[in-house]
């Protein structure tokens, strides 16, 4: 029987609220969440491609957790693990108000249903991210 914890990896999100209610404007991040996945290597799924549907996503996440409730456009911690105040676990951002280290993906696609066990998110690398 397969473990459903055997491929999981840890993923921190977090939202971003643009403020553009001053000239400069600002981002403000909620604080960061961390969530255990099933991170795929690779963007399509062998029903996907032979029919001609190109996936606007990199890589998908698949979440055995009915509780998580995301958003398009939240951003993901895949890769990479966020800097967190000790104190306050909120992301320790830079003189210009972003994190100091940059989310690696974003969320674009939802792949949910009303009812089920399992739920599949597609992902977005982010441009300009080596």
């Amino acid at each position: 029987m397969r473990s459903l914890q055997r491929r999981k990896q840890d993923v921190w999100t977090t939202i971003a609220t643009r403020n553009d209610e001053t000239i400069e404007g600002s981002t403000t991040y909620s604080k960061p969440e961390k969530h255990r996945f099933t991170v795929s290597n690779t963007t399509g799924t062998p029903h996907e491609l032979p029919v001609g549907i190109v996936a606007e996503y990199n890589r998908y996440i698949v979440s055995f957790d009915r509780d998580f409730k995301p958003v398009e456009g939240m951003m993901l911690y895949v890769d990479v693990v966020p800097v967190l105040d000790a104190e306050t676990k909120e992301l320790v951002l830079d003189e210009n108000g972003e994190p100091i280290t940059k989310p690696d993906y974003v969320l674009n696609h939802i792949g949910d249903t009303q009812k089920g066990t399992i739920a599949r998110y597609g992902i977005k690398k982010v441009a300009g991210d080596e």
